[in-house]
This record gives C-alpha cells, structure tokens and sequence, in this order.
C-alpha cells in the first residue's frame, strides 16, 4: 500500500516541488520509501524526509510513498521499463504477482522482490506488441488479481493514464486548473497544490487517459464481476459448498507469508468469519474493536471473542473522546456527511489501537451484506417489489461500495499506515454469490436476518449457531455513535431551532450515501437511518475550522 501523486503543467512549468508538496501530506500513507520520477529521470530515498528531490525538474512527474507490505525495504516507486519507455507508480496488492513475474523474468529485469513491479513489466511486454498503451492497460488488468490504483507514463508522447481496479477498493483522484492537472490517493494532496473541488475520482473499470494538451479522456478498460452465469446454485449445500471454497482462497492468497494480522472486530458475523478463518492461517490475530463504553457492539465482542478464544483489543470512548475524535476524523476521510463520520469513529478507534501494536495489515468484514443479503429492508424490497428488485437494490449496492464505504475505510487504514483488505470483494467470491439463488439467503418478505448461506457456512466451519445467526445493530447503532453525536451536537447549540429553510435545502440536495440513506429508509425507521439535520449542520460547522479541508467539498454537487 502506498500513496501515488503527479501533475502535468498546462504551461510547461516545473512541477516537481508542487508534487513535493503533494507527497508531504501523504507521508503516514509511506513511511518506508518515496520517490519521483520527472522527464526521464528519477530520485528514490528510504523516506520522505530524505528524499532530495530539489534539483529534479519537469513540466510533468509522478510522485510516491510507500508503505512496505512485500519486497522488505527494497521495492521504491516508481518503476522504469526495461527500455525506460514506461514509467510506472502502483498502490494496492497484487495477489497473483509471483506467478506472473515467473513468466515474465525471462524476458524482463526485476531489481526488487515487490508485487508491484510485475505491472510496469506486464504493461511493458504487452506494449511492445502493439505500441498501444490502452490496449497494454486492458491486457494487464485482465491478468492482475488484485486491487489497485496505477499510473502510467507513456515518456515519448507524455501521455498519462491513471486506472483503477474493478471493485474500486483502492482509490485516486484528479482536477485541475489553469495551470495544471493533478491526480492523487486522496483530495488533501490536490488541495494542497490549489486544486479546488469539484475534484472527480477514477471509476471502477476505468482509465482515464490524460493527453500532454490537458485533454482527458474516459475509457472502460474492464467489466463488472456482477454478470450472472449459467450456473445457478439452487440448494443451500451447493451453495455452501462452493462459497467455502472461494472464501478459503480469498482468505489464503491474503494472508500468505504474514505471521501478525489485525482485524476490524465488531462480533457481527462477517468479522466473526474473517477472524475465524485468520486464526487457522496466521500465527498471531488480533481483533480490535471501537466504540462508546457500554455499548452493544462492545459488549458482544467481549463475549464472542472469549468464547471463540480471539485476542481482542477494545477502544472504549467516553463522549469527551469522540467530541475530540471527531475533526480528526473528519479531515482524514475528507468528508462531513454525518452517516460517515458516524461509522468511521469506532473504526479509526479500532484502528488507531492497531497502530499501536506495530499492526501494517487489517482485515475486514465489508460487502457481506451487499453479497448475501444482509440488510433487514432487503426483505421488505422483496415483500413490496420482488426478488428480481432487491437483486437490482444488492448489486447497486454492492457497485457503490468504492466510494460509500472503501475509500472511507482506506483513508482511515493508512492514516495509521496500515493496509486494509476485504475478503469478501475478492472476483471469485463475488461471482459464486451472484450465482446463488436469492431465495436461499433472503427467505420472504418476514426474514429480517438474511445472509443464510453465509451464515450456514459459519456453521459449517465450527462457530457456533447463536454466534452465526446473531442479529447485529448497524455500525452506527451497536457502536453507540448515532445518539452520542445528537448529544454532542445539541451541546454546540445546535438543535431543531437552529437549522434554516436554506440549510434544509442544501442538505436536500446532497447525494444519499449509502444503502440506509438511499432507500433503505423508505423500508424501515426513517429517524433510525437520516441523521437529523442539526448534527450534520453540526459538523459541517466544524470543517471551517480545518485548515486542510477543502471548505466547498461540504457543498459540493460532483457525484463521481
């Protein structure tokens, strides 16, 4: 994992201190290497701080940190071609890369053990086949197994092209102005170099292809893993049968060769799972759970995790602590809708307890709601607009993931520089459940529990069955967040009487985030899901006093 960034000047100038700065604010991203690459030369360091970049010039460079994850402490970016006609930068993990560098190193000079470097060989070999870069790109990412944001650099015509994996687990921006146009891992860097919102995000399955003019040009480079096949599983042990088996090399391919791993623990099932499955892999597993002292999510991960004999770690947060969390939070995932800052809380708890421990991977539970059904307004679609409806609902849900859920938790991760990963989105695991019959895991229109398969392959693997089929509070709920911000909110003055028509107005506008927010209301409590409009005017307030935080993201009407 690390964080990627560059610019290409619209008038020829010297970008290489504007990515300087970029880097700057991106270091917790990498702190184990960093480099950039301007025209045809380049300079590495083992840290940011060491990194002597001041007599590099070029009207377009790329810049990166880097947090070691494989390849030890040898393995700075970015990467050359063997025939120095591609320049490469790469944040992510990919997981097939020893057997593709295996192909590849009989043609190609490796100088570092990294899962990264396969890619700039792998662009490179099919470069040079055609001498067109989009049709390279395609080719790589039909081999890759993995999640990623890259770059490429094309150094004879200076045509850039930033793209991004098909789940869209790892994120990068782009903006511009009139001077330059800038890409990132996160907006903070373009703001840093006066980029201004709107700020657009690369989209899953997509490159976008930056011409040395300033022109951009959008092209879809792969397709969803959501097609449905031929092959339908229609009973719960064929469906549990094939699960198990994707689960199991989702979970195998992520853990190898790591003898410390952490958790983001919850005692809902899906971190159940993933911590269970860990344990039989690694030697050491941690689970690390955040949220108010006393609450339902901290009171059942104490009990599962002794009953299953997990090591756990509790952040228990007094409301003083989340008030003072609470712009820290804001200014790391870059965003102050209230369903967000609510849920990151008791994760960047969690986290920041891992960070403690000299923990560099987390693993997590997301997407098992949106893969199996585990909403309780999924049963309600069903009751009022069928099954062929709610599997509409399950995979817009599932496709928005990247920017409702991944991005969020990826800032929080490497804050602490920490790599997040997410069994649940691997390719193989979301195709065996898009061949399910959705009967099997949302049973009717009164089955507010959902997720059988998932949770019958819990059995099957030796949790218990009141641990499988436990019913858990949203994140938000069982982490006692939702009411604490109302009170902390109502502290600051700001309650039903202080919000305007006007204010009421712009909130109206603002695009839904979330399943909840979007249309799960409508099926459910409306109060238990919609923040109330005083506690997000709350902690709107709250981003004009951040110094770093792009004050128009607030009211900013880009959807990408």
């Amino acid at each position: 994992m690390c964080g990627i960034g560059g610019i290409l000047s619209k008038k020829n100038e010297n970008v290489v201190p504007l990515v300087g700065s970029m880097l700057s604010c991106m270091i917790n991203r990498g702190p184990d290497g960093a480099g950039i690459a301007a025209d045809e030369h380049s300079i590495q360091s083992d840290s940011f701080s060491n990194l002597r970049y001041q007599k590099l010039s070029g009207s377009s460079a790329l810049g990166h940190v880097r947090l070691a994850i494989v390849g030890g402490t040898c393995g700075q970016q970015p990467f050359r071609s063997c025939d120095g006609r591609l320049t490469v930068e790469h944040n992510g993990e990919i997981y097939n890369y020893k057997t593709i560098r295996k192909r590849l190193m009989k043609y190609h000079k490796f100088t570092t053990q990294t899962d990264s470097e396969v890619i700039v060989h792998l662009i490179e070999d099919y470069f040079m086949k055609k001498n067109d870069l989009l049709y390279a790109i395609k080719r790589t990412v039909a081999e890759l197994d993995g999640v990623y944001a890259f770059v490429v650099k094309e150094e004879e015509s200076g045509i850039l092209a930033l793209v991004r994996d098909k789940m869209g687990v790892r994120q990068i921006y782009y903006g511009e102005n009139d001077r330059f146009i800038a890409f990132a891992s996160e907006r903070k860097a373009l703001w840093k170099i006066g980029i201004k919102e709107p700020t657009k995000r690369v989209l899953p399955c997509y490159a976008v292809i930056i011409s040395p003019d300033g022109s951009l040009q959008e092209f879809k480079i792969a397709n969803l893993p959501i097609q449905s096949t031929k092959k339908v599983y229609k009973t719960m042990a064929s469906a549990v049968n094939i699960y198990e088996k994707k689960l199991l090399a989702s979970m195998k391919k992520r853990t190898q060769d790591f003898d410390k791993v952490g958790i983001i623990f919850s005692g809902g099932i899906d971190s159940v799972i993933i911590a269970w499955l860990a344990k039989k892999m690694v030697p050491e597993v941690i689970c690390y759970t955040g949220g108010i002292s006393g609450s339902n999510d901290i009171l059942y991960a104490r009990q599962i995790a002794k009953k299953l004999d997990l090591k756990l770690r509790v952040n228990e947060l007094s409301q003083d602590e989340v008030e003072q969390m609470i712009p820290e939070v804001i200014n790391t995932i870059e965003d102050t809708n209230a369903g967000q800052v609510e849920v990151a809380i008791p994760v960047y708890a969690a986290v920041k307890l891992a960070h403690e421990d000299g923990i560099n991977v987390m693993f997590s539970g997301q997407a098992a709601d949106e893969l199996f059904g585990g909403y309780p307004w999924y049963a309600r679609v069903v009751e009022k607009e069928g099954y062929q409806k709610l599997r509409d609902h399950m995979t817009q849900d599932l496709l928005l993931l990247y920017k409702e859920t991944l991005e969020r938790e990826d800032k929080i991760t490497m804050a602490h520089s920490i790599e997040m990963r997410e069994p649940f989105l691997d390719i193989e695991v979301i195709k065996c459940s898009m061949s399910m019959d959705l009967k099997l895991n949302v049973k009717g229109a009164t089955d507010t529990i959902g997720k059988h398969i998932h949770r019958k392959l819990a059995q099957k693997l030796g949790i218990p069955k009141n641990i499988a089929y436990r019913i858990k509070e949203a994140a938000q709920h069982g982490s006692g967040m939702h009411d604490i911000f109302d009170t902390i909110a109502r502290k600051h003055g700001f309650d039903e009487f202080t919000i305007s028509r006007r204010y009421l107005d712009v909130i109206q506008a603002r695009e839904k985030i979330g399943s909840s927010q979007r249309y799960g209301y409508l099926f459910e409590n409306e109060k238990k899901w919609i923040a109330e409009p005083h506690v997000q005017m709350y902690l709107d307030s709250i981003s004009k006093t951040l110094p770093t935080f792009e004050q128009n993201l607030v009211a900013k009407s880009n959807k990408r």
